[in-house]
């Protein structure tokens, strides 16, 4: 009887560990698939921040972006940059 009885345990120990084996299996899927899907949205945003659209543009009108000197009062030169 004392054999039935240690099989019978070592059964129920191999089954709950394969449940626990099964479960996590089951719960992997779902992560790959979240992370997965924050990877490619990682990427795609990387990408579109380096996209030439998202760059600094000058703008059209001529001069907008001049650069004027000034001279100072005590002989420095600073740059001035003017909005027209």
């Amino acid at each position: 009887m004392e054999t039935v009885t240690r099989l019978r345990h070592a059964q129920q120990r191999i089954l709950k560990i394969q449940r626990r084996l099964w479960l996590a299996q089951i719960a992997m899927w779902p992560t790959l698939a979240v992370a997965g899907t924050v990877t490619v949205a990682g990427v795609v945003v990387l990408l579109r921040r380096r996209s030439a659209g998202g760059r600094h543009e000058l703008p059209e009108s001529p001069g907008a972006h001049r650069v004027e000197t000034v001279a100072e009062h005590n002989g420095q030169v600073s740059h001035d940059v003017s909005p027209t």
